[in-house]
């Protein structure tokens, strides 16, 4: 009889892979093979990927199960990350296999996975089996890549995604302007200790304590108004032109999953660009970016000094509190969850889109690759072109709400869902 842990694991899995099959579901039969992002590969990889990953890390790595079809095993492994598209082009693969032979993959691994769930949980000597680690490793890679497919299907051409009936249109308006809350010198905690959480991926271990001084930060992310301003008002700088933008006739739209908005329903959005642009627009305006310690202080700290769970306080995420966990399927108007707010003031420090910061990824003291099947999971991006963005985006499940879990983009990357507000 499966324990309650097992029966806890199998839910997470068929979560998490109901929604991976809603949103490839929104892909057109005959256009698996588009390449949205010339920086990734064609929407078809991450369809085979998902399940590769499982079988190499689970059922391969942890169990010596060794191949289940060597060639989509090794085929589908790992994905790109490229400096440029000529980089980018030296990596592309010519030949894929079908998207038939693709899904019946899919579906032996998944039962595969489903049955080494209990012997997994047997191997509490392992480390990489202990707690269920490399289920859980698993389950959060597939969430992570829910967004990864999200923001690739915004740069489709337009039509090529439709919106479901059910799913609402999107808020409109222009939000709130930022205002300046002072946060006070004190300590801000990033990381944790190993012994704290039953997961966590190598770089949120361990645990710093460091020390920040007073700082003044916009209440708000910067939106897309405000972009709209800097960008005319230095000479409409093709350099300055966000991603998430394009041109339709004579008006600017704002792009989504589900196509382009008229920029008037989503002047109110935050500006989503890339670090290096957003690092322009924080000179400009006499500020830079928060670092990564100065989030988590403004975030998850009193001025009395205590800590939360989260920036509103100890009680679990609801869509009261901010835009992620797929409550909606577009950003909002920023300022549209004042629940969320944190002791400072300070409001949308999770969800509505991943926060650039001016801290380049790196590894905690103590950092360790644990998992033996994954060492490269961070790793290999402890180059000091990618930087630490903070909080979460609408697409962002709940179980990464956790204080501790880091995620990082490539500094010049203008294609995720993030935000971004002004240190002074």
């Amino acid at each position: 009889m499966a324990s309650d842990t097992s029966n806890q694991f199998r839910e997470w899995f068929d979560a998490v892979w109901r929604r991976s099959d809603e949103l490839f579901a929104l892909i057109p039969d005959e256009k698996w093979h588009e390449r949205p992002i010339g920086l990734r590969h064609p929407i078809l990889f991450y369809l085979g990927h998902l399940p590769a990953f499982a079988w190499n890390q689970i059922c391969s790595g942890a169990l010596d199960g060794g191949y289940l079809d060597e060639r989509l095993d090794q085929l589908y492994a790992r994905g790109i990350d490229p400096e440029d598209q000529e980089i980018a082009a030296v990596q592309s693969i010519k030949c894929w296999p079908s998207p038939a032979e693709t899904m019946e993959y899919r579906d032996q691994v998944r039962r595969a996975t489903l049955e080494a769930i209990d012997e997994v949980l047997a191997r509490s000597h392992d480390q990489l089996c202990a707690n269920g680690r490399v289920l859980h490793l698993v389950i959060e890679h597939e969430m992570m890549h829910h967004e990864t497919l999200l923001y690739m299907l915004a740069e489709c051409p337009t039509g090529m995604i439709r919106r479901p009936a059910t799913v609402a249109p999107p808020l409109d308006g222009e939000g709130k302007a930022a205002e300046v809350c002072a946060i006070s010198a004190g300590q801000a905690v990033v990381g944790a200790d190993w012994e704290e959480m039953a997961f966590g991926w190598d770089n949120e271990f361990g645990k710093a304590v460091v020390e920040v001084p007073d700082f003044r930060i916009d209440s708000l992310p910067v939106r897309n108004i405000d972009w709209l301003s800097f960008w005319r008002g230095r000479g409409s700088d093709d350099a300055l032109f966000p991603q998430s933008w394009v041109q339709v006739g004579d008006e600017l739209h704002v792009k989504t999953v589900f196509g382009p908005v008229p920029f008037d329903l989503a002047s109110g959005w935050p500006a989503q660009v890339s670090g290096e642009q957003a690092r322009k627009y924080c000179v400009a305006v006499g500020g830079r970016l928060p670092t990564e310690a100065e989030l988590h202080r403004a975030a998850y700290t009193t001025p009395e000094g205590s800590r939360r769970t989260y920036p509103w306080g100890d009680e679990a995420p609801t869509p009261r509190h901010g835009n992620f966990g797929f409550s909606r399927w577009y950003p909002a108007p920023v300022g549209s969850n004042p629940e969320g707010a944190s002791a400072w003031g300070v409001m949308e420090l999770v969800g509505n889109g991943w926060e650039w910061t001016e801290t380049p990824f790196a590894p905690l003291p103590g950092f360790q690759a644990w998992a033996r099947t994954y060492p490269g999971y961070s790793a290999d991006f402890f180059d000091d072109a990618h930087d630490i963005v903070f909080g979460a985006s609408w697409a962002t499940d709940l179980k990464l709400l956790r204080p501790s879990f880091r995620n990082w983009y490539r500094r010049n990357y203008p294609y995720p869902f993030t935000s971004f507000r002004v240190v002074r």
